[in-house]
């Protein structure tokens, strides 16, 4: 103060950050779940979209966490339960062993299958936002969707799903 410097500063704040924003398409997602070369993988791919599970929760599944319609996960909100649909079951079903993936392992592959199948920008976090977009878009309450996909609050689901559906919105017009 003495020096002529200001002593009233107001600390800076970062806004927080906007989260990534990445769906596959319909093109896209064909690709992924039935072009993939390596067959075992491409059913990981499948039952990873099919619950909309995080890498590490399906990294982490063992047989004794499989029930009839659900299956407990563990991973990054702590244990949850993950409604298996008849997909998923059969899926589940037709495998012979569950996969036995490490994280870096399924992160690196993805990677690799999708450059090959010429989908670029992709991660395997966006099966998971395009399972939750699909699922409103089919017209599922999001309610619904903030459980299967594990989030704490619905309010979470609509931070990270509302502006996915702006370009859903119909034209309107308005009386001037």
């Amino acid at each position: 103060k003495r020096n002529g410097y200001r002593t009233n500063i107001k600390p800076f704040v970062v806004n927080k950050k906007q989260g990534r924003m990445r769906v596959f398409s319909d093109r896209e997602l064909s690709l992924l779940m039935y072009e993939t070369t390596d067959s075992d993988f491409q059913n990981f791919l499948r039952f990873a979209y099919l619950t909309g599970c995080r890498r590490g929760e399906l990294c982490g599944i063992k047989n004794y966490h499989i029930e009839s319609t659900r299956m407990e996960v563990t991973g990054k909100t702590g244990r949850r339960f993950v409604k298996l649909n008849r997909q998923a079951r059969l899926l589940l079903s037709e495998q012979e062993r569950l996969w036995n993936y490490k994280p870096r392992w399924v992160t690196d592959t993805f990677r690799k299958e999708a450059l090959k199948l010429d989908i670029h920008d992709a991660r395997f976090s966006d099966l998971r936002r395009t399972f939750g977009l699909n699922l409103i878009k089919e017209g599922m309450p999001i309610y619904e969707v903030s459980k299967l996909l594990g989030h704490s609050s619905v309010k979470t689901t609509e931070e990270h799903y509302a502006p996915l559906l702006i370009d859903d919105i119909k034209e309107f017009t308005l009386p001037i």
